[in-house]
């Protein structure tokens, strides 16, 4: 039995393999790249959902399926990368790493590419050398102030030594001449980039370049916002394509914390950013549901021990319940299913442990601590555990069965006074156990969930 699930290995050129695709998100990749196929315009497209909802699975995947298709891809990953000083380099970097990749380095496409990228490179240094903090406070001044801070800025640059600096700080025009050399050679790169057969033409069937950023909710907030005017400054240019991997909800609080409660952070996106497609379960069936495909897929990948199966089942029944209900993520359900797995792996199959009270703790652990603390202790409270385990909420008759078994257990063992005659119907179960119902939480909770010596 594994404690934690193997991590997914997707290689490069790998696409949606149906054993690996657990969602069924083909159809969307599918639907993506002809998108991105049939749009010379730049466009940015944001892939939206919560942290652990398969973004970066999906991402990887894609990538493969372009890559075979003979689409030139980068596929980046922005939280490895936030260290670094400004986006441009780092995503500049890929590109040319891609061009080696492809062995097109030597070309004069490649060459004139990195060339132009240097120059906008020194142009971004050098403009954030002591002027940059001083040029940021120029808009509070009146006209005086800003004439003085303009020769201050002047005098400054005759004393650097690097005369292209000085030239930089007092005429925009090589600015903005760096800035369009370097879109004029990004636009010939998909062309030199594309796979094609080897009888093609050097133009023909050329496809545009897919520039895939994932995690970029779980940078910096400043470094995330970069990427976005990095990418709309100096990449817009034809049939070159940005893909986000990203939460909105957490890359809008990045915007905020960046510029203040008062932005309007999803108008300030929009600006950004022209598409967004969101992953969610629109499944109607229980078994097409994207939770119930997860847990199927961790109980079969953590391989747990045969004599636990039963166990298992019944344990991930209530499982499944509280993430759909509660809308947690996968990564939260892949952390309930080891708490699941360590728990069983130091009791054996004869120890009391009713399915509904230990899948509810699993739960609890990792999504409601302080209440399992308090389960620990002996005193928790069955309205509490009512809410968080969404005992409480309305759910269709062919679920109310379902329902109506984890409430009756979690009401035997939690409730102070339950009803007699549910005391009587779950009182058998305790027959060949030496334990009083009020007992049942704090003994699962400390020595089965807690516990980490084998009995």
């Amino acid at each position: 039995m594994r404690l934690f699930p193997p991590p997914l290995d997707i290689g490069d050129n790998e696409g949606f393999v149906a054993t690996k695709d657990i969602f069924g998100r083909a159809n969307l990749g599918r639907g993506l790249a002809n998108l991105v196929s049939s749009v010379a315009d730049p466009m940015v497209v944001a892939i939206d959902g919560q942290w652990g909802s398969g973004k970066t699975t999906f991402l990887k995947m894609w990538a493969g399926e372009l890559r075979k298709s003979g689409f030139p891809v980068v596929y980046f990953d922005a939280f490895e990368n936030d260290y670094v000083e400004d986006a441009f380099t780092a995503i500049a970097s890929e590109i040319i790493s891609l061009a080696e990749e492809k062995r097109k380095a030597n070309t004069q496409i490649a060459k004139r590419f990195v060339k132009k990228a240097i120059d906008v490179g020194k142009v971004l240094l050098r403009s954030g050398l002591k002027i940059g903090v001083k040029a940021a406070t120029i808009g509070a001044l009146d006209a005086t102030d800003f004439e003085n801070a303009a020769n201050e800025i002047a005098g400054e640059a005759e004393n650097l030594t690097d005369k292209y600096l000085g030239e930089f700080l007092t005429k925009q025009r090589q600015q903005k001449d760096a800035i369009q050399g370097f879109r004029d050679a990004l636009v010939e790169l998909p062309a030199l980039l594309t796979e094609r057969p080897a009888e093609a033409e050097a133009n023909a069937n050329a496809k545009p370049l897919i520039f895939i950023i994932d995690e970029l909710d779980r940078c910096r907030p400043h470094f995330a916002l970069e990427v976005l005017e990095r990418i709309k400054h100096f990449f817009s240019v034809q049939n070159v394509h940005f893909v986000l991997g990203t939460h909105l909800d957490q890359l809008n609080n990045s915007v905020i914390a960046a510029y203040g409660p008062n932005i309007d952070a999803r108008t300030y996106l929009q600006k950004f950013i022209q598409l967004t497609f969101t992953l969610v379960d629109s499944a109607q069936h229980e078994h097409e549901r994207i939770i119930t495909k997860y847990v199927a897929y961790l109980v079969k990948a953590m391989e747990f021990k045969p004599d636990d199966h039963e166990t298992v089942e019944y344990a991930t029944r209530i499982i499944r319940y509280v993430s759909e209900r509660r809308d947690l993520s996968l990564r939260a359900v892949e952390r309930i299913m080891s708490v699941l797995a360590i728990a069983l792996a130091y009791t054996p199959r004869n120890y009391f442990r009713p399915p509904p009270i230990l899948g509810g703790l699993c739960v609890l652990k990792v999504t409601a601590p302080e209440l399992f603390v308090k389960a620990k202790r002996g005193t928790l409270e069955f309205a509490e555990v009512q809410s968080a385990l969404a005992l409480d909420a309305k759910v269709e008759e062919r679920e109310q069965g379902t329902v109506e078994f984890y409430t009756k257990w979690w009401r035997f063992c939690t409730d102070l006074a339950p009803e007699q005659e549910l005391i009587q119907e779950l009182r058998s179960a305790l027959f060949q156990y030496s334990i009083e119902r009020q007992q049942i939480v704090p003994i699962l909770a400390n020595d089965i969930i807690d516990r980490l010596v084998s009995r």
